[in-house]
């Protein structure tokens, strides 16, 4: 980098990269060359089984994505804070400018239903209160009285509204960030609990815990099995190596309102799957796991929890199973309403599946959606990059 040197190594495939280039590219018109900056990450999650009810579902197998969202901070001199977004298609604003008064601070922040109607009012500026909310829960739940204000610039390449948990991803990104700035060292429970508290008192969203926890938890290449609406870690299960996972965005958008009673055979169907996980990899075993999430899928169908753009992607790679195709099965990701179908496989060959898959929708919607391939560490494995500037 020009004007910084990173704490550790830059990781590909991690958004770090595209942060970092953002940075180096604003020069002096965003970031200060000469103060250092704080880099925190939280990828997005696949729900591979489980998540159907929300807060209301027993059990989830959850894996993190490699799309993620950044965020990078810098103290400033003053009490602006400054937010900085990208967005190419102009559906909504890229910067806002706040005073550390508007939200009542350092002193006396101000209540969130206060927060509420001045952080969500404009729909274009709605992303900032993930932000801005965040720092005032860091306020009101821990005393947090910062009397500078900082520069704040959020990347996420995790898809929007596609059941992947693209806002707890940016919402645990900015609480990490903003405690990386002023010294706050918090658990990944009371991460997780903040989040929920910005996503719905202030934006009044159905935000679910076990996203967030995933988001923070997770080891790259594992499942995180959790539980209920406090999403309690259960178990780590390694994904095997004979197994893959791909996600398949089909644009269409999750409702996260699938309030749906949970059957006790869709509860059964996710501990079977994670009790198969463990055992030997045979070929009677790899299809009951298929026929699993097929029969999972079914189940989101019959509740009116899925779309016609899910349901041809899931009955398209069923028919590429009857053919001997190299998918064991899939379903729909996340609490229902569409937005991504999950597949598993062999590794590699997965994801040529998807490809095919994502060929027929196109095909058929006109939309080439996003295949999600790779996973990643969580938000508390990451850790933090630090970018300390360079002497001239």
């Amino acid at each position: 980098m020009k004007h910084f040197t990173p704490s550790q190594e830059l990781a590909e495939g991690l958004g770090v990269l595209t942060v970092c280039r953002l940075i180096e590219e604003a020069d002096s018109a965003f970031f200060q060359p000469g103060r250092a900056i704080h880099i925190a990450r939280a990828p997005g999650r696949l729900d591979i089984m489980g998540g159907l009810a929300g807060g209301q579902s027993p059990l989830s197998l959850s894996m993190p994505t490699a799309e993620a969202a950044c965020a990078a901070i810098q103290l400033r001199d003053d009490d602006l804070i400054r937010l900085w977004s990208p967005c190419r298609d102009g559906s909504r604003t890229q910067m806002l400018t706040v005073r550390m008064g508007d939200l009542g601070l350092p002193a006396t922040p101000i209540d969130y239903s206060e927060a509420r109607a001045f952080l969500v009012a404009d729909p274009r500026d709605r992303w900032a209160g993930y932000l801005l909310g965040s720092l005032l829960a860091l306020a009101r739940e821990h005393a947090l009285t910062p009397e500078n204000g900082v520069e704040l610039l959020i990347y996420s390449d995790v898809p929007n509204a596609c059941g992947v948990a693209s806002s707890s991803a940016v919402t645990i990104a900015a609480l990490r960030a903003f405690a990386l700035q002023f010294g706050l060292e918090l658990s990944a429970a009371e991460f997780g609990r903040l989040a929920q508290v910005v996503e719905r008192e202030v934006l009044q969203a159905d935000g679910r815990v076990a996203d967030s926890m995933a988001s923070l938890l997770a080891e790259s290449g594992e499942l995180l099995v959790l539980r209920g609406a406090a999403g309690d870690l259960v178990a780590r299960v390694p994904v095997p190596g004979d197994l893959e996972f791909v996600g398949l965005e089909t644009g269409t958008q999750s409702n996260g309102e699938a309030k749906a009673h949970l059957s006790e055979d869709e509860v059964q169907r996710t501990q079977r799957f994670q009790e198969l996980l463990a055992a030997d990899a045979t070929p009677e075993n790899r299809r009951e796991l298929g026929d699993l999430m097929f029969a999972s899928h079914e189940y989101y169908s019959q509740l009116g929890c899925s779309n016609d753009a899910c349901d041809l992607v899931v009955n398209v790679l069923k028919q590429r199973r009857e053919k001997g195709g190299s998918v064991f099965g899939a379903r729909l990701t996340g609490r229902g309403g569409g937005g991504t179908v999950v597949l598993m496989g062999e590794p590699t060959k997965v994801w040529h599946e998807a490809l095919r898959a994502k060929k027929a929708l196109k095909e058929s919607t006109g939309h080439s959606g996003h295949v999600f391939r790779w996973s990643s560490p969580g938000a508390m494995s990451f850790g933090s990059l630090e970018l300390q500037p360079k002497n001239e």
